[in-house]
């Protein structure tokens, strides 16, 4: 494949193609975003560009590569030096380990060496440059104005006359034109949206940023622009603490493979995570879901409706840091949707109702509201409630298979196998396989928020030990009696509780034997 690759002159035709080539290369490499591609666009204009020295690299019709020549100088005293420098260096990032970047260095080192400038001086990669005839510019007595002397700053004689050159290193003015935030964001706006991220991991090197868009047993997949690469993890990864393995939209730093299986360095700091007890592990949380920022709760207006489950899957949102988003599929087959959902939205004042129907496109509109560029909404339900028929009118297409309904139950097969990620114009929407039951988590948090109003009554009880049964002065029995708290729902609340506690008694159970075990086998 590398002798496909053609480094040559850029055109005016291959402006927008380079700079979102550039754009892809740099984005939250060094921190969000990037602004190398407005940096790509004004340089064109300085007066200190070349265009004789730059070149673009073309792979079966497609930029996939680029760097950009332009004049500098090296002050000292009344000296002053023009040398030569460049930036970006950018290669298509799903087209790394190519040889790309050797190609074009090799080519415009080359132009270079037939100029009248003595040497090239950068600020570049420290693990890369070296390899390519490199070397600090410590060593020539060239300093830079910002940081002095660092293994970033580097240069490349082209002449016996580089020896003479010392001072301090200015690059063109033009670079320090293009760090205004919203003037990136406005000029960002012409290309196709990428989310910025802000994670402790960046400034990153050799390793890349993806996300996790399935995982099957020990294999992992990566989702890094619009390719899905395979995966595993790296040997220090522990495997007995759950909390730190990948799953399903986790972002994670990697080392790219473009021939066999990418290696996971780490797992970055997560914005939410969507757990529950492991229904055959008592106490044993199951993490599911990472960096949501709606949990879409999808049931049927037939015989899957369920109040009480509906209610459990508010409380993982919510304990998971997620906005829980009711939607009450095939409201075409309900004389009255509107009962159901004044009812769902009693469960919790942070709950959001919409009653639908995909197949007659009746309410999809106000869906809309969460459908921005940079949103993760997680589907969740049970089989057959219509996630796959809701992401398929999502999607405007058949994204995902739809199983029939049982007629004597309401209830269909399961479309979904395992949790995945897809992509949807900037929006990311992770599907989930159908779940009747789901426990509630080890945490007392998202049942708290849930009935938040419940947890306010306790608290205007004459006795702070209330049990709400026969003490005077309850405020739980009084809201009971007027009927501003339905049995019901107290009941419900009454049973997460205790289904939290006995949850957190069993886990803590599990942690102890596991540390006797640990010290029994290092004593033996």
């Amino acid at each position: 494949m590398d002798n496909n690759i053609i480094i040559r002159k850029e055109t005016k035709k291959d402006y927008y193609n380079a700079e979102h080539m550039t754009m892809r290369a740099f984005w939250n490499i060094h921190g969000p975003g990037c602004n190398e591609h407005l940096l790509v666009h004004k340089l064109r204009t300085s007066p200190d560009y070349l265009p004789e020295l730059s070149r673009v690299a073309e792979l079966d019709g497609r930029i996939v590569g680029a760097i950009y020549y332009s004049k500098s100088k090296v002050v000292d005293g009344d000296k002053t030096y023009e040398v030569l420098t460049f930036g970006p260096l950018a290669v298509e990032p799903t087209c790394f380990s190519m040889g790309i970047g050797a190609k074009l260095l090799a080519e415009t080192i080359k132009l270079a060496k037939e100029t009248e400038y003595s040497g090239i001086v950068i600020c570049g990669e420290p693990d890369y440059y070296p390899k390519h005839g490199f070397t600090l510019c410590d060593k020539f007595d060239i300093h830079h104005p910002a940081f002095g002397n660092s293994e970033a700053f580097m240069a490349y004689p082209l002449k016996e006359s580089f020896k003479d050159v010392h001072g301090m290193f200015y690059e063109a003015p033009i670079f320090e034109e293009c760090e205004d935030e919203a003037e990136i964001a406005e000029f960002t706006k012409e290309f196709p949206y990428y989310r910025p991220l802000k994670l402790s991991c960046q400034w990153l090197h050799k390793e890349r940023l993806g996300r996790i868009s399935d995982i099957r047993k020990n294999s992992f997949t990566i989702r890094y622009f619009e390719k899905d690469l395979p995966a595993k993890l790296k040997g220090t990864f522990d495997g007995t603490d759950a909390e730190k393995l990948p799953v399903v939209g986790d972002y994670v730093t990697f080392l790219y493979n473009p021939i066999g299986d990418s290696l996971i360095l780490s797992v970055c700091e997560r914005t939410s995570l969507l757990q529950r007890p492991d229904q055959a592990k008592t106490g044993v949380m199951q993490y599911m879901v990472a960096n949501a920022d709606y949990l879409f709760i999808v049931t049927s207006l037939n015989e899957d409706y369920s109040y009480n489950r509906i209610a459990r899957y508010v409380s993982v949102a919510l304990q998971g840091q997620v906005t829980p988003v009711v939607i009450l599929t095939k409201s075409d087959l309900c004389s009255n949707p509107g009962r159901f959902v004044r009812e769902v939205e009693s469960i919790s004042d942070k709950v959001k109702v919409h009653a639908i129907s995909a197949l007659y496109e009746i309410g999809l509109d106000e869906l809309q509201e969460y459908y921005t560029p940079g949103t993760t909404i997680c589907l969740m339900g049970s089989s057959g409630a219509g996630k796959s028929t809701l992401l398929n009118a999502i999607t405007g297409k058949e994204t995902m298979k739809t199983g029939a309904i049982r007629e004597s139950d309401s209830t269909g097969k399961h479309t979904t196998t395992n949790r995945q990620l897809i992509d949807i114009n900037g929006i990311s929407v992770i599907d989930t396989p159908g779940m009747r039951e789901i426990g509630v988590t080890g945490s007392m948090e998202g049942i708290e928020d849930t009935f938040s109003d419940i947890i306010e009554l306790e608290s205007c009880c004459r006795f702070s030990d209330c049990k709400h049964e026969s003490e005077p002065g309850c405020a739980i029995k009084a809201a009971i009696a007027d009927g501003s708290l339905s049995l019901e729902r107290y009941e419900l609340f009454k049973s997460l509780g205790a289904e939290h506690t006995r949850n957190y008694e069993k886990k803590k159970e599990i942690s102890k034997w596991a540390k006797a075990y640990k010290k029994f086998n290092e004593k033996n």
